[in-house]
């Protein structure tokens, strides 16, 4: 039963992530030229800080965000 458990919360923490991260790419859209902070990211999401900071490390290593 334990490895049911695993698997399953395996499979929600990648909903999680890709939840969170299109939340930070929707903030980042609606932003434009002028750009948003991390921390206001945090902020507006809810999301901690380290949690942006790793997202938007993934958004510009995947070319979908540049650092201003």
């Amino acid at each position: 039963m334990a490895d049911v458990n695993r698997t399953n919360g395996g499979a929600n923490l990648l909903a999680l992530r890709s939840h969170n991260t299109a939340l930070v790419l929707d903030l980042l859209r609606g932003a434009g030229a002028e750009g948003i902070s991390r921390l206001e990211l945090a902020e507006r999401t809810g999301l901690t800080p380290q949690a942006v900071s790793k997202i938007t490390a993934r958004l510009r290593e995947e070319g979908l965000a540049v650092e201003a």
